[in-house]
């Protein structure tokens, strides 16, 4: 019988508090970005959880999970977000509102997302209707196989 292969945590969580509330397709503001350093630690995945609060029920939309990378040295950060220039998606988070919701407060989760050297996650919040209201957070938890 083969060996299972397990995910081990790899450290604690990393842990962003939104200041800032992100608007119906908008990014999170500069200053609410989660920077993921991998360069050292070397995990293969990272499971990604938002726990958020929006201004009214989404019914509609997604919420999902941008990244910019940094140079491979991990000395240069890639371009800012902008409407002009949409950073790489990494995914959308579930469950993903739709018409008949009601709740507000919701706790995402995006995971197995494969980890890069060192980079900047940020929240787009694609065509919910509503605001994601400030005091948001973001958690990465890195993980990588083990036995």
């Amino acid at each position: 019988m083969p060996t299972p292969i397990l995910r081990q945590l790899v450290g604690s969580a990393i842990t962003l508090i939104g200041a800032n509330a992100i608007a119906s397709g908008g990014y999170a503001n500069a200053a609410d970005q989660m920077l993921v350093d991998n360069s050292t630690v070397k995990a293969i995945q990272g499971d990604f959880e938002l726990d958020c609060t929006f201004g009214a029920a989404p019914v509609t939309g997604a919420v999902s999970l941008m990244a910019v990378d940094y140079s491979l040295d991990g000395a240069t950060a890639g371009a800012a977000p902008s409407a002009a220039l949409m950073p790489r998606f990494v995914g959308s988070f579930n469950p993903m509102p739709a018409t008949g919701n009601t709740a507000t407060s919701m706790m995402l989760r995006l995971s197995g997302v494969p980890l890069t050297g060192k980079t900047a996650y940020s929240i787009y919040n694609n065509g919910t209707g509503q605001a994601i209201l400030a005091g948001y957070t973001l958690r990465c938890q890195m993980v990588t196989p083990g036995t």
